[in-house]
């Protein structure tokens, strides 16, 4: 299953628009269906972008500098329907963290904007971190579903057991 990750950056912010499109081309190089915002002159979030979110399984915030209006409508619209776990947020270390979640914990995940071999470290980092995470859960699915298939063998060898000891004792009977 291939999976697929939403890059959202402000618009406003050409070195986040530069990032964004790094990392869009880093995910595709590794086999990910990789998502940026469809945005319009309105400032409303387009249906599009609603539902490459919904269909994302990795929500991706740069947020290096001060948010736009669009961002935090995809942030929030992502908040609703993304687990925490699978939310990276992407901050400056130059200028630190501008986003407070409340009763969540993002992925977080700090870069030197500056720093060109920063950019393309993380680019690989972020990429690599999502395979662990898929990795780990692909193998978390794969050993329950081996738990599954022992306990049933178990389950019906019992009913096998059960049957066959069923049928002697009924042929000692007659």
């Amino acid at each position: 299953m291939q999976n697929s990750i939403f890059i959202s950056y402000n618009p406003l912010s050409a070195k986040e628009k530069q990032l964004a499109e790094g990392l869009f081309r880093q995910g595709r190089q590794n086999g990910y269906f990789i998502y940026l915002p469809e945005r319009n002159s309105l400032k409303n979030l387009s249906s599009v972008t609603k539902s490459n979110i919904d269909i994302s399984d990795w929500f991706i915030i740069f947020s290096t500098a001060q948010l736009s209006e669009t961002v935090m409508e995809e942030i929030n619209y992502a908040l609703k329907t993304k687990d925490s776990s699978h939310i990276i947020v992407v901050y400056s270390k130059h200028i630190g963290k501008n986003i407070q979640f409340q009763n969540i914990t993002p992925i977080e995940v700090f870069i030197d904007t500056y720093d060109l071999n920063s950019i393309e470290k993380f680019k690989t980092d972020i990429i690599d971190k999502i395979s662990a995470v898929n990795k780990k859960a692909t193998e978390q699915k794969r050993k329950q579903t081996e738990d599954n298939e022992t306990a049933l063998k178990v389950i019906l060898g019992i009913g096998a057991a059960a049957l066959l000891l069923s049928a002697l004792t009924s042929s000692k009977k007659s």
